[in-house]
């Protein structure tokens, strides 16, 4: 046996000896920038536009927003006054909200991490009529997003008419795309019901129109709509289609508790854009995971352009 042992330890003394690191130049595909456009047409808000530019995932960090610069917050329906950065996280700070701080230190965060196109003309359109979005930096604390293009046109309640928007920046790149609002589809129960162990899972019911294809997204949160997601569910009525639906939530909820739900009839274009973002953002960062390619309705870039038709209701859980 001690005649093999020293022939072996030689080897295991020389791997040990071997630098086994190698430098491998990889040559990245050539990456072209684009267009990428988020914009929600709904009733009853401006118009509002996200546009930004598209770059490879080793490009550089966009510079930190300057503290001089005017915020715009939608908050519960209504328009804060404009301040500058700094004012504004003097004042939130003050009033010690910690979820809206935490919005607000994520909103500065993201800014930081977009390349936003801010000499763009963006042109949305509807019933014969042409809006320019004037640029600016708009915080939605309602439904948690970011815009830099606004105008103060209220969008109105209008099923027969498309809506438009067109975005050319200044070297001469156009992305556009199309939507109509859809009308809501109503909730036609919501139910609890307890466990043994006294907590309560949320069930609606609502009624697929037979006669169309149709695609909805079912949200449900606690007692607010910037935490506590507790469903989030884009689904197609290709198994149901006509039929009374029922959709739920785990047991999620105790007594006195508030939650409320959310149901989004919504075109075909989202429904497979935010299928395909989900799967993205999961698949991104995990090496077992399959490359996910996030589909858009945006022609000349990326991106989504669309309506948001919804019904929403709360229930207190008693």
């Amino acid at each position: 046996m001690i005649k093999y042992l020293l022939p072996l330890l030689c080897i295991i003394a020389l791997i040990a000896a071997c630098d086994l690191e190698r430098d491998i130049d990889i040559k990245l595909p050539e990456y072209e920038n684009e267009i990428t456009v988020e914009s929600y047409i709904e009733p009853g808000q401006p118009l509002r536009a996200l546009i930004v530019e598209s770059v490879s995932y080793t490009e550089s960090s966009n510079a930190p927003l300057d503290e001089n610069t005017i915020i715009n917050i939608t908050g519960e329906g209504q328009q804060i006054p404009a301040l500058s950065l700094s004012q504004l996280r003097e004042f939130i700070y003050m009033e010690g909200d910690t979820t809206f701080i935490q919005i607000f230190d994520s909103f500065v965060n993201s800014l930081g991490l977009i390349y936003l196109i801010n000499d763009a003309t963006v042109t949305i359109s509807h019933a014969g009529q042409d809006y320019t979005l004037e640029p600016a930096i708009y915080f939605d604390f309602d439904n948690i997003k970011i815009y830099n293009y606004q105008h103060p046109f209220i969008v109105p309640i209008d099923y027969t008419n498309d809506f438009s928007i067109q975005v050319t920046d200044n070297q001469d790149r156009n992305a556009s795309a199309s939507t109509r609002i859809l009308p809501p589809v109503p909730i036609d129960s919501i139910v609890y019901f307890f466990n043994n162990e006294d907590t309560a899972s949320i069930q609606a019911w609502f009624t697929d129109d037979a006669a169309t294809e149709n695609y909805y997204r079912f949200m449900v949160h606690g007692s607010n709509l910037i935490d506590d997601l507790y469903q989030d569910a884009t689904i197609n009525d290709r198994f149901f289609n006509g039929d009374d639906v029922p959709l739920g939530t785990d047991f999620n909820f105790g007594i006195g508790d508030t939650s409320i739900v959310t149901l989004f009839h919504i075109d075909e274009t989202y429904h497979d854009f935010y299928e395909t973002y989900q799967e993205a953002f999961f698949a991104n960062g995990n090496p077992f995971a399959q490359p996910a390619q996030i589909l858009t309705n945006i022609e000349g870039g990326r991106g989504i352009f669309t309506a948001l038709s919804y019904v929403r209701d709360t229930v207190i859980i008693e």
